[in-house]
């Protein structure tokens, strides 16, 4: 058995069963992180199963492509489905994991009881993607009053912020060990250069000029999410004469308040909106500023896609944006909500010398410090290090 100290060494890492428990594999920023995680571990040779709760599987095909070699959907019909909780005891059982990662409240739960069910002793992982869900709503507030009892049951908590960190263990949340792995990015998939062709002709498709300053913005139409203050800002920018427009990446419950507000503002023809997309890489290269407007994120995937693919960003500082972002040198930070202050901040990039200068520091940034390999090479340490410590199926 090689030495804690020798863990970071590529020949003393053992090969690993590690089995993921996802609620769902639809389109997310967890459910993407869960992708990430399970095919880079599946790529250093672990045997990797993933297990999701709920019958969306859209997800599945990369799994599949990343060298997963089992996807299972257990078929649960919500709430504490004890149907769908002996069909992962089975598969825990069958599977005989070194590590179990859980990837959302429900999938803790459900694992936790399915672990004892299995009369397992391999220890689990749980990755801890929001604070929302317990600072949203009255009903989130209150299933987390249940949930927190499992955080305490798992071997290790990973957070993705240190805010966030810091957060639940405000609330009394403690684990047996917790670390913060701050979410990473295949710097070769988000490269400007790879969609540079097809982000043109984009462009173009789109009704977008070479003078026009484009302003993008990829994510779901939520609440938290707050577009209405992008289209705002658009609204005084053009005021102001900037030949400013809009291109929104996504779709969700809030379409209807977005679209009525775009219309009151008279924004019809300078707001492009494009719905969901799968590849959003050309979207954002055929920006020349990207934004986001959240007033709650946890540690967001798509700001640091944005940088890495070469874009300046504006964003709202809420969450662990100030981990990813230093105002000025790497993107532009204003207080969430603040209008004017998303104004002046946009303002700032109105050329192209500053908005080059702010990208290329952003890409740098991100590679120096947010790459995939340096996320997976952080789980397969504290996956190894679980399985070595934690009594589960011997490797």
């Amino acid at each position: 058995m090689p030495k804690k100290t020798d863990l970071f060494k590529p020949q003393h890492y053992p090969h690993m069963k590690i089995l993921f428990i996802s609620d769902h594999l639809k389109f997310g920023g967890a459910e993407r992180h869960l992708v990430a995680v399970a095919t880079g571990l599946a790529k250093l040779g672990n045997e990797i199963a993933v297990a999701y709760l709920k019958p969306h599987d859209e997800l599945a095909g990369e799994l599949v492509d990343g060298g997963v070699g089992q996807i299972i959907c257990c078929n649960s019909r919500g709430g504490i489905d004890f149907s769908a909780i002996r069909n992962l005891a089975r598969l825990i059982r069958d599977f005989r994991p070194n590590v179990l990662v859980a990837t959302s409240q429900y999938s803790l739960a459900m694992t936790t009881v399915a672990r004892m069910l299995g009369r397992t002793r391999a220890p689990l992982l749980f990755v801890c993607h929001s604070m929302e869900v317990v600072q949203r709503h009255r009903s989130d507030r209150l299933r987390f009053a249940i949930y927190r009892h499992f955080y305490g049951m798992t071997e290790c908590i990973v957070f993705v912020s240190e805010l966030q960190r810091q957060f639940f263990r405000q609330l009394g949340i403690q684990p047996r060990t917790d670390e913060v792995i701050h979410n990473g990015i295949d710097l070769d998939h988000f490269s400007a250069t790879a969609v540079a062709t097809e982000a043109k002709q984009l462009r173009c498709d789109l009704g977008f000029t070479d003078t026009d300053l484009v302003i993008g913005m990829c994510a779901g139409f939520r609440e938290e999410k707050f577009q209405i203050d992008l289209l705002e800002a658009l609204r005084r920018l053009r005021d102001k004469q900037l030949p400013a427009k809009v291109l929104l990446v996504g779709d969700g419950i809030t379409r209807p308040q977005i679209e009525a507000r775009r219309d009151a503002l008279g924004l019809q023809n300078a707001v492009v909106m494009c719905g969901f997309q799968q590849d959003v890489r050309p979207y954002v290269a055929a920006c020349d500023i990207m934004a986001l407007t959240s007033h709650a994120e946890t540690f967001p995937i798509a700001t640091l896609e944005y940088m890495a693919l070469g874009k300046p960003l504006v964003a709202s500082n809420v969450g662990g944006l100030s981990e990813q972002v230093a105002n000025g040198h790497n993107g532009l930070l204003y207080t969430a909500g603040d209008i004017d202050g998303l104004v002046a901040q946009l303002e700032c990039l109105a050329t192209a010398p500053a908005r080059q200068a702010l990208g290329s520091t952003a890409r740098r940034e991100v590679e120096a410090r947010f790459s995939l390999s340096t996320m997976i090479e952080r789980f397969r340490y504290r996956c190894t290090e679980l399985a070595l410590t934690g009594g589960g199926a011997s490797i």
